[in-house]
């Protein structure tokens, strides 16, 4: 177990020297921006073996290349091989240096013992499309994506790889669809390249360009005050991003309206309209009601994970100018 730690931190320390940081990064065999985070860090390690009393480092041969750190962790799965996390983090050094067969069939693994985990089903459907000898995603990884985005509609990196999916399949219709799908969701610097591929998917569909709100104009909104509680505002960290929601009252679907923001400043004063719409054919204000939802991502996701800062759900009709308030007070379990 020792020699096991002692590997995986040096393989986790190895591997982020090898990782870059953006979160988009270009599709290969495609001329499209691609989502791709690779989150390697000692804490999962020790998440996934516990920390024993003592380490022994002069008992243990500390690996000084990121290959001596991955035959070391390949060596130790082969005595443990129900260990999930030592897959993914298999799966994403070898992602890291580029070896996506190698790195296919970690996922592989990884997938077999956990197949309902949405961000492994995305790894797992990038690696095939890397691994790909014509650099397109397979049938197999399709499926994956499919799944990912149907259960979490929200799920930014399964509505891009989709997107990309759908325009390598000849349908840019649907690529255009699914991003702009995904387009309240990002970062503004994000959203501009996104913005362009868009605009490139619609024109190969033969579909007119997306009409931006006329200067000066008056949609009809919804106004929204975000509060946090006094004794959760010291649980907010530097990069976390605040989500705010319109759902149909149901709950079911994507969101009908979804801010982005980063989650300093509080109160926060924001407006819902329908130009914060997912699909064009839901808007905000063809709902009589609506639900209202507000959450701090520490992962900078839309989707809900253990950590998360959220406001109690609110119920409320759509009427234009209606104020509501907001107040996140509970840590998502």
């Amino acid at each position: 177990m020792t020699t096991f730690v002692l590997a995986s931190l040096a393989l986790a320390a190895l591997a982020l020297a090898f990782v870059l940081p953006p979160l988009w990064r270009k599709a290969r065999g495609t001329a499209l921006v691609m989502v791709l985070a690779i989150p390697v860090a000692a804490a999962g390690v020790y998440a996934m073996l516990g920390v024993p009393a003592a380490l022994e480092p002069s008992n243990v041969a500390v690996p000084t290349t990121l290959d001596e750190a991955i035959t070391q962790l390949e060596r130790r799965l082969g005595e443990e091989p129900a260990s999930v996390e030592g897959w993914v983090l298999l799966a994403r050094s070898r992602m890291a240096q580029e070896n996506w067969t190698q790195a296919r069939d970690a996922f592989a693994r990884a997938y077999a013992l956990l197949p309902d985990e949405p961000d492994l089903m995305v790894e797992y459907a990038d690696a095939q499309m890397r691994a790909a000898p014509d650099g397109r995603f397979p049938d197999s990884a399709v499926a994956l994506l499919e799944k990912v985005v149907a259960g979490q509609p929200t799920h930014q990196r399964g509505l891009f790889y989709l997107g990309a999916a759908r325009l390598q399949a000849g349908r840019p219709a649907d690529a255009a669809a699914l991003w702009e799908q995904l387009l309240p969701l990002v970062d503004a610097e994000t959203a501009q390249p996104l913005s362009q591929q868009i605009a490139m998917a619609r024109e190969q569909a033969g579909l007119p360009a997306l009409q931006q709100a006329p200067a000066g104009a008056s949609a009809p909104s919804l106004e929204l005050t975000i509060a946090i509680a006094p004794e959760l505002a010291s649980q907010l960290a530097p990069g976390d991003t605040l989500f705010v929601f319109a759902r149909t009252v149901d709950g079911a679907g994507i969101p009908v309206a979804v801010k982005r923001l980063q989650a300093a400043g509080f109160p926060i004063s924001l407006s819902l309209s329908d130009a914060d719409g997912l699909m064009p054919a839901q808007k905000l204000f063809a709902q009589s009601q609506v639900r209202l939802m507000a959450r701090v991502s520490k992962s900078g996701d839309a989707a809900a994970v253990a950590g998360d800062l959220e406001a109690e759900v609110q119920v409320v009709d759509v009427t234009d100018g209606a104020a509501f308030t907001l107040l996140i007070d509970r840590v998502h379990p």
